[in-house]
């Protein structure tokens, strides 16, 4: 082997590991932290400790550079073993839990129920030894390997940002979906898909004036939180992260889907209902073939769709939310989340419970799609009873609001999807107490809905304007006769008509001036 070759593999072969961890939301009496354990290719250049982000899990300039394609491959770590402590804003221990077991893809999960004063803190996450003779062995192989080869294991290896909500919090807790609700993502053809992969966050680009509404909509509500959930692949995370903090946008937890995770529930799901041969003795065999061609068939489609996964994350987070806390849920007409939001006030008040509402999750087909399998309408059924018994029968959601993009549904059909979805005798438009989906056309609709709910001012809404102009939407940039006529076409329920018709003058003003 020459000297060149030694000194090639000497700088790419070692390895960081690490918690991708994200943020976490949640109330004085109850809250968690989640994550994820990788091993990181290194360079000789990046093992300098003092260099690495652990709470972004960054090296120092990898903020610019990082794409989700460079993290499709990280390798995960099996079944590690790990101890979280919960630090205040001074670097004070006030917490520390018992061992924290993950699963065989390094995904960890667990709930405190130690009291916290409302406020911001951040915890961290120690890695102990992975309980894995498959793992154990990888990384003694690894460290036996001829070379320089060094597993950067320190017990710290990632942090999270967690606040706390008191739990008499009355105020906002907003949760938006990302691709084609925040960012202008082509998720609609396979060109755009793949880009997606090979984008740094400088590269995502946000729809025209979303981040000021979120900024302008934090610091008119008292700095309220701010949740994204997204159908994306778990391994945007470091990418989408560090895109909100290029665009300037704070948030307080991420949601991406574990897709391989769905994929290894299909495989293990499938031979355990054809291992079984009772299934078959009091089924029939039509009556299994059935449930097997079900299962697989809904499980394909969850791949793609976001009802079921979207449900399960709204529900599970509710949990953790002060009781009388109010929701406004963000989204577009490009999938179902203007039914995922019907569906979520319907099942915490009551209307939807037990064993109805898993029969008709079971049975539902959704634009040709049935996305909800069996477990998954069981599990949606327990959180609904588990928020039940927290809350009662209450229905936190104030405001819905859904933009209505080109790649979607116009609003007509998508009312006649949703009436056509729901059981008979539900109707959100005629239900007192829920609050049926406001579609509109992006930040601009959605501030003006929002000053006309007395949640913004119209001030807020000339600077989400003034922030529009000169980007890039449709194919053109938006210049001050585009955005007058953006202004003057935005749909809005006849409540904001007034206040819409003061926008547009005002802003003709502005831009004469």
């Amino acid at each position: 082997m020459t000297e060149e070759t030694e000194r090639k593999i000497s700088k790419n072969t070692e390895k960081r590991r690490a918690a991708i961890c994200g943020g976490t939301l949640g109330r004085e009496n109850r809250y968690y932290i989640r994550g994820q354990v990788v091993d990181i290719s290194v360079s000789e250049e990046m093992t300098d400790p003092k260099k690495w982000d652990l709470l972004t899990g960054l090296f120092q300039g990898q903020e610019k550079e990082i794409t989700p394609f460079l993290d499709y491959g990280l390798e995960s770590v099996r079944k590690p073993i790990l101890v979280a402590e919960i630090v205040d804003q001074s670097g004070k221990i006030l917490h520390r839990s018992p061992e924290i077991r993950g699963d065989e893809s390094g995904f960890f999960f667990h709930e405190f129920t130690f009291p916290l004063s409302p406020g911001n803190y951040t915890f961290h996450i120690h890695f102990l030894k992975p309980d894995s003779y498959r793992q154990f062995g990888k990384d003694l192989a690894y460290l036996n390997t001829p070379g320089k080869h060094e597993l950067v294991s320190q017990s710290l290896i990632g942090m999270g940002a967690l606040r706390i909500l008191s739990e008499e919090y009355t105020g906002i807790v907003t949760t938006s979906d990302i691709d084609q609700t925040y960012l202008a993502t082509d998720i609609h053809s396979n060109k755009g898909k793949i880009s997606t992969l090979f984008e740094t966050p400088e590269q995502k680009l946000p729809l025209p004036g979303m981040p000021t509404l979120f900024k302008e909509l934090r610091e008119a509500t008292t700095d309220s939180p701010l949740c994204f959930i997204s159908a994306s692949p778990h391994f945007f995370r470091r990418t989408l992260l560090s895109t909100f903090r290029t665009q300037g946008v704070k948030t307080e937890s991420l949601h991406l889907k574990y897709l391989e995770g769905t994929l290894k529930g299909m495989v293990d799901k499938f031979w355990d209902t054809l291992s079984h041969p009772t299934r078959f003795l009091t089924e029939g065999l039509w009556g299994a073939v059935e449930r097997v061609r079900k299962f697989a068939g809904s499980s394909f489609q969850s791949l793609f769709d976001q009802l079921a996964y979207k449900l399960t994350i709204l529900l599970r987070d509710r949990i953790y939310l002060p009781t009388n806390s109010k929701e406004i849920l963000l989204g577009d007409n490009t999938e179902s989340d203007y039914l995922i939001f019907i569906l979520y006030q319907f099942i915490l008040t009551g209307a939807l419970q037990g064993k109805e509402l898993e029969d008709y999750l079971y049975k539902l087909n959704f634009l040709g799609r049935d996305a909800i399998t069996r477990d998954n309408a069981k599990l949606i059924r327990e959180l609904a009873e588990e928020n039940h018994r927290i809350h009662g029968h209450i229905n936190p959601v104030q405001l819905v609001l859904i933009n209505k993009t080109e790649l979607g549904p116009p609003s007509d059909e998508m009312k006649w999807n949703v009436r056509s979805a729901l059981p008979t005798g539900l109707d959100p438009w005629k239900t007192e107490g829920i609050a049926p989906y406001i579609p509109t056309d992006g930040a601009l609709g959605f501030a003006l809905v929002m000053v006309e709910r007395e949640i913004l001012d119209l001030s807020s809404v000339l600077k989400i304007s003034g922030d529009m102009a000169g980007q890039w939407f449709e194919g053109k940039v938006i210049d001050p006769n585009v955005l007058l006529e953006l202004a003057k076409k935005l749909e809005l329920p006849k409540e904001t008509e007034s206040i819409h018709k003061k926008f547009v003058k005002t802003l003709k003003e502005v831009l004469e001036a």
